[in-house]
């Protein structure tokens, strides 16, 4: 079964938070940015209340991070995983 768009930003996200990822964590934060812009209608279809949860923070969350700067890139992996923690307990539940 092919992965919703939700479920390939998880993935995304996860990769990220495993230092798995080819981009710089700042140019990943802007990539997050994008991606629930462009994506936000389909992934609305797939789960309303995850897509609203993730456009509520998230893009303030991914503005933490800066170019050349470890200190605010480590509080946004840190401060993205809190929200994808709970961003993934309501999509799969407890």
């Amino acid at each position: 079964m092919e992965k919703t768009m939700i479920e390939k930003l998880f993935n995304e996200i996860e990769l990220a938070l495993q230092n798995k990822i080819s981009m710089p964590i700042h140019i990943f934060a802007l990539y997050v940015q994008d991606y629930l812009c462009d994506n936000y209608d389909e992934m609305y279809k797939e789960n309303a209340e995850v897509t609203e949860f993730l456009n509520e923070d998230l893009p303030d969350i991914t503005d933490i991070a800066e170019y050349m700067n470890d200190e605010l890139n480590n509080k946004f992996l840190e401060e993205l995983k809190k929200e994808y923690d709970k961003a993934k307990e309501l999509y799969y539940g407890r």
